[in-house]
């Protein structure tokens, strides 16, 4: 079997507070502890999810992500409109999904790193 453990992505060294600002603030994701294996100067964050079994790391990294790129990650929420006033009031800039899914209320955000973030509500 095949199953989703861990999304990586990366910020720029030092931005850790950033990183809990808009995934733990923000979006209110669980901070969890990073293993005793892994040295804290290495800066690493990590986010539980609702899902026990998939987490979310955050690794320190001098190459920025590119903001122009459409890979992105997706995280379930309960309801958009609340999450995407959030955000908005914060300063981020939420967009329009663009093609429908029956079913699935969507929008992209950029996390303050330039990774794109879908959300979506399955409404069906």
């Amino acid at each position: 079997m095949v199953r989703l453990q861990h999304v990586a992505l990366t910020f720029p060294p030092g931005e850790q507070h950033r990183v809990r600002g808009f995934y733990g603030d923000a979006l209110g994701l669980p901070e969890m502890p990073v293993p005793e294996a892994v040295p804290p100067e290495l800066g690493w964050v990590w986010f539980a999810t609702d899902d026990a079994a998939v987490e979310l790391h955050f690794i320190p990294s001098e190459r920025a992500p590119d903001p122009a790129l459409i890979h992105h990650m997706c995280l379930e929420v309960p309801e958009i409109a609340p999450i995407a006033a959030t955000l908005a009031e914060l300063g981020h800039s939420v967009t329009s999904a663009g093609t429908a899914i029956p079913g699935r209320e969507r929008v992209f955000v950029r996390d303050p790193f330039g990774n794109l973030v879908e959300l979506v509500a399955i409404t069906a």
